[in-house]
């Protein structure tokens, strides 16, 4: 009897040879095997191993006597074109072929020439993360980052829309805000855009470091634009002293250049009091500290606790902004409206990534933990002002071998360090903080 197995085998593995052996113990094995236009036409790709290749590796195989190419969907043509007398196939089969001549095998459980790629790309970025980061984002590469890549654009793309659609959506699920804005480009931009749509009047912003002082000079901006009436600006250690009527209050939840967790709760406790609206940088607390609904408006980035790639910011609020901004790329709506080229492949990279977010946040959590253990001693902060982000310590943090990135902060005191929580992110659930055995800190 000659039977026909019909497969692409564009990636060969142990669930072929065991359809293979099957069909031996009923007969001659003749293996249908899919041309490279036929993959194409029907899997939209190109195989990695061109059509002679392929069969030259089934032509090896003990249990497979002769090949021949075949086209995708096997029909009685073909069977009668090669003497065919049974076409065995597994239980995924579309093949129209007459009853009799046809019998169906279970499949492999667990094994896919399309699982081996996904494997392979994890095993691609393992291979890429032999490059530690203690940086405060991008962190680690993630499988998912790649797997969720495709061709895109922002207008007439139906498939990109959805995408797009599920990412806002658990963004605005994750903050707590009914509305969101993204564009191409930092958290920095973001947060322009965010004072120069939302604020005006009297603001107050909390200094907790660098990232707030870079809040102060977007204010300036906007004061010197006319929308800014008043500003003030008191040091984070003095907040509960701030007296008077403000229609802002401006700060940073996680301020990555001293390595503080401000106290969201006492920063809307203020707005409340100085009866106004508050917004915040969350570049370095979304997606890792909780409570971000208390804020008016925040802004943020991808690459850091949403573990995206670079180059989507963020502008999530609940009121539209009674501000109408005359500059082209800081006009909000322009950025709602789709005016300009969006942050497309950055938004793909969350896609695959917001699906599986906890565990990757797991990781985090995890690492500060770790490190928490190996240098309680240094630490400056109580546990309760330390972001998850990132530690700050006494002492200066050494390479162990040069594919170590430290984190080198805007301004710093001599003697300090912060190292950084998202180096693991990749590993999620499976994180154990080994990436510390990569750096020393010494006095």
């Amino acid at each position: 009897m000659r039977v026909m197995v019909d497969m692409s085998a564009t990636i060969l593995h142990h669930g072929h040879i065991r359809l293979l052996r099957k069909a031996r113990e009923l007969g001659t094995v003749v293996v249908g095997l899919t041309s490279d236009a036929e993959v194409l036409r029907w899997k939209g790709y190109v195989p990695e191993l061109p059509f002679e290749s392929r069969k030259e590796l089934l032509e090896s195989i003990r249990f497979v006597d002769e090949v021949v190419e075949t086209p995708w969907l096997i029909t009685d043509a073909t069977l009668s074109e090669h003497s065919i007398d049974l076409l065995v196939h597994g239980s995924d089969n579309k093949n129209e072929v007459d009853h009799n001549k046809l019998r169906i095998l279970p499949r492999t459980e667990g094994i896919s020439s399309s699982e081996i790629r996904a494997r392979a790309t994890a095993a691609l970025v393992s291979f890429k993360n032999r490059k530690a980061l203690f940086s405060a984002g991008p962190g680690s590469l993630l499988p998912e980052n790649l797997l969720g890549l495709e061709p895109c654009f922002g207008r007439g793309d139906p498939a990109f829309q959805r995408i797009e659609e599920r990412v806002l959506t658990a963004l605005r699920k994750m903050s707590g805000h009914d509305r969101i804005a993204r564009l191409q480009g930092s958290a920095s931009l973001a947060l322009e855009v965010a004072v120069r749509n939302f604020l005006y009047g009297r603001v107050l912003v909390i200094d907790t470091g660098y990232y707030a002082q870079r809040l102060v000079k977007f204010c300036n901006d906007a004061k010197a634009k006319g929308e800014v009436s008043h500003i003030d600006v008191m040091p984070y250690a003095r907040r509960s002293q701030a007296q008077g009527n403000y229609d802002w209050i401006v700060s940073v939840y996680t301020e990555t250049s001293c390595g503080l967790r401000n106290d969201i709760r006492s920063m809307k406790a203020l707005a409340e009091k100085a009866g106004a609206q508050l917004m915040i940088d969350a570049t370095g607390s979304i997606g890792l500290e909780p409570n971000h609904e208390l804020a008016d408006v925040i802004a943020y980035s991808s690459c850091k606790g949403l573990f995206g790639l670079t180059g989507a910011g963020f502008v999530a609020y609940n009121q539209v902004p009674r501000v109408e901004e005359s500059s082209f790329a800081l006009n909000l709506v322009n950025h709602l409206e789709r005016r300009m080229t969006g942050p497309y492949h950055a938004i793909c990279s969350l896609d695959q990534v917001l699906n599986r977010h906890s565990d990757f946040r797991e990781s985090v959590r995890v690492g500060k933990q770790v490190f928490g253990r190996l240098h309680a001693d240094r630490m400056l902060y109580p546990r309760d002002e330390q972001p998850l982000l990132c530690t700050l310590i006494r002492g200066a943090v050494r390479r162990n071998d040069e594919n170590v990135v430290l984190y080198e902060p805007r301004s710093l005191e001599p003697g300090l360090s912060i190292v950084c929580h998202l180096g693991e992110g990749h590993l999620g659930r499976e994180a154990r903080g080994e990436i510390y055995s990569r750096i020393s800190v010494v006095d």
